[in-house]
């Protein structure tokens, strides 16, 4: 995998998997707020224990449809994921901030049991940002800097030696928890990187097998995998469909003059014209050689107009395939035979298709090249 490709989808997991962590943490937020909220309520200013809960809500509220957006509309683009991860970034960070700022505006100076629940409660969230974010270590450690740095700083400002205690220990406790999220991070990024060489891994086995490494068009086993499938469909719709064998004319001739590389440039741009020429739904295969195949699905299901169907499409290519190549500095110019089978008409296998497309486009190559015949009696069209 090319290494933008792979920082890409590096990335695009760790969005991923912080957006699957947020709901959780967010319901959990809001029930958290909640409950400090109402358990504070008589302790502090009201006007203050409403307007921090209702702050918390919206900021939940916005991060949840964020999150869902970004769910619903996927990107692939490194600077959009980039983006998106800053703003998810932002919106964790102003979380983190309102949360902290608990520690100062909703701690009643001379109840011991309040503040131990806010103490609680804020210890308890950093260790679930801890589990839910650390797959991006930044969003992790500035969550629990921002949440539980306030309330150790006014620990330390009480100055008595609990208090004193209670902050240093808490320190301490910070220092941990980010030595632990740089490892669980770490360990998460090699996980996702191990995931994505694996399916990329799985991806260049399938290449190789069933795809022609110089055009990039499938090969006889994925032709052979598609006709079999194409031939139980026409069977059960009616739908007709054919395969169209191509050679091209004089291929050898471009070689033992210009050699092999001119060759394959050859046939890459004959790849890239054959597709031109069908529908996404059809299939354009390279046997090898200077061999292509066109496989024709979901044709009229009257036989007359399945076969002008395919008879046209046979024109469309060899007109296609007639235009002069560029092959670097040197233009050249090529034909095409090809031999058409119908299916049911002429075979309902494909070993039988395949031949009798074969015998037609040699029949092609004998009347005089660069022509169309069907495998109807081997009538030109």
């Amino acid at each position: 995998m090319d290494s933008s490709i792979k920082d890409v989808a590096i990335k695009s997991a760790q969005l991923q998997q912080l957006l699957d962590a947020n709901g959780r943490s967010l319901v959990s937020s809001t029930l958290l707020a909640t409950l400090v909220a109402y358990f504070q309520r008589y302790l502090v200013a009201l006007p203050t224990v409403s307007t921090w809960l209702i702050l918390i809500v919206l900021v939940n509220v916005g991060r949840l449809f964020m999150a869902w957006s970004y769910k619903r509309h996927q990107v692939n683009d490194n600077f959009l994921i980039t983006k998106r991860l800053r703003q998810f970034r932002i919106g964790l960070f102003v979380s983190a901030f309102l949360w902290g700022s608990s520690s100062i505006i909703l701690s009643p100076s001379n109840e011991l049991q309040h503040q131990m629940l806010l103490i609680f409660v804020l210890t308890g969230m950093t260790a679930g940002a801890v589990i839910s974010y650390s797959v991006d270590k930044v969003s992790a450690i500035i969550f629990m800097l921002l949440t539980l740095v306030p309330m150790l700083v006014r620990l330390f400002l009480v100055g008595d030696s609990v208090a004193m205690a209670m902050s240093v220990s808490g320190f301490l406790y910070v220092i941990f928890m980010i030595a632990s999220i740089g490892n669980i991070n770490r360990n998460l990024i090699e996980s996702i990187t191990l995931r994505f060489e694996a399916v990329e891994r799985e991806n260049e086995i399938k290449q190789l097998a069933f795809y022609d490494s110089l055009t990039n068009l499938p090969n006889r086993r994925l032709l052979f995998d598609r006709l079999e499938h194409a031939l139980i469909m026409s069977a059960r719709t009616g739908r007709r469909g054919a395969l169209l064998f191509l050679d091209l004319d004089y291929f050898k001739n471009l070689n033992d003059n210009h050699g092999h590389f001119m060759g394959d440039l050859l046939l890459q741009q004959v790849a890239e014209r054959l597709l031109s020429c069908v529908r996404e739904s059809d299939t354009v295969a390279r046997l090898g050689g200077d061999e292509f195949v066109v496989m024709l699905e979901d044709l009229s299901e009257d036989r007359i107009e399945a076969m002008q169907q395919v008879e046209v499409l046979g024109e469309k290519i060899v007109i296609a395939l007639n235009r002069p190549y560029h092959l670097n500095a040197l233009q050249h110019h090529c034909s095409t035979s090809i031999g058409i089978a119908m299916f049911g008409e002429h075979g309902n296998s494909n070993e039988v298709l395949l031949k009798n497309a074969d015998e037609a486009m040699y029949q092609a190559k004998k009347a005089g090249r660069n022509l169309v015949i069907m495998f109807d009696g081997l009538r030109k069209v």
